[in-house]
């Protein structure tokens, strides 16, 4: 049983990066990776509990970023922390955005007469990287929403009078930094991107056709049929299926470490048909950044 896509305080997790190894062990996980959103930073500190309780530990970042108007996340696989020059800008001006949009977002709440102030989101995120579901648990702290999920939906959801967009790539820019730095590009839960069937098919024939090596088809908000619809987009396209719970900790409760579409537990071959892949491109282009 392994899990491809969790996060950390590193972005807007619960749960340290050794936390969250410690977590994946205990359920007898035999891998996780790690896919912070905008930072490779928690990832040495993953590697090391990896190696440490003898569990494998996928090196990874989630990227947000636009194609023709739609807004979708893609995951690289196989950092191992190192990723190159123009990747760590890149990385870094996303992150630098982040903080700008939090004080927006929290500008607007206090326009609104729900006041936070940088300790609240500090001590929700215990001392991590904010994003908005840390900003929703400040809310609750101060009594101003009842649940995460109350904070969402009435104020920073998008539409909502507190939300405020976000920065994003576009999917050649995504996928080119990606692949300069050796990762495996896979699109993260396409059944919930807001497209119809005709318009999902043609993010992934041209995301395929940019370099995207996979597609994230099992996923808890996957029903049976977008997981088939998923798989025959992948195999239409020679895209290698992979499968993640998008575990957050507390900040996201739905979601649990191993288990994907269905409830049903995430097989250790989703990595197997990966490792493969990344071995080929080792392969042709031996120059890469080293995979892990």
């Amino acid at each position: 049983m392994i899990d491809l896509h969790a996060h950390t305080t590193f972005s807007d997790g619960s749960r340290t990066p050794t936390q969250l190894v410690e977590e994946a062990a205990a359920l007898g996980l035999t891998a996780v990776a790690v896919t912070d959103h905008d930072t490779v930073d928690g990832l040495p500190e993953a590697l090391a509990a990896g190696e440490r309780l003898g569990l494998r530990v996928v090196p990874g970042v989630e990227i947000n970023l636009e194609h023709e108007r739609v807004t979708m996340d893609m995951l690289g696989y196989f950092l191992a922390g190192r990723p190159n020059d123009a990747l760590k800008r890149q990385l870094a001006e996303l992150r630098a955005y982040r903080d700008e949009r939090n004080q927006r977002i929290v500008g607007k709440l206090a326009e609104l007469g729900y006041p936070l102030d940088l300790t609240d989101m500090r001590a929700a995120a215990e001392n991590g990287a904010v994003g908005r579901p840390h900003i929703g648990e400040a809310m609750v702290r101060r009594g101003y929403a009842g649940s995460i999920s109350d904070a969402f939906e009435r104020f920073l959801r998008r539409g909502a009078p507190a939300w405020v967009d976000r920065r994003r790539l576009s999917l050649g820019a995504a996928l080119k930094l990606l692949r300069a730095s050796g990762a495996l590009p896979v699109l993260a839960h396409p059944g919930i991107i807001h497209t119809d069937a005709a318009g999902l098919e043609h993010i992934v024939r041209d995301a395929a056709r940019l370099g995207m090596a996979g597609l994230e088809c099992y996923y808890p908000l996957h029903d049976e049929a977008t997981v088939a619809r998923c798989l025959a987009l992948a195999r239409k396209y020679a895209l290698v299926p992979t499968g993640g719970s998008d575990y957050h900790g507390t900040v996201k409760p739905d979601a649990h470490l191993g288990v994907g579409s269905a409830g049903q537990a995430l097989p250790d071959s989703l990595l197997d048909d990966l490792e493969c892949l990344a071995a080929d491109a080792r392969r042709r282009d031996p120059d890469v950044h080293r995979l892990r």
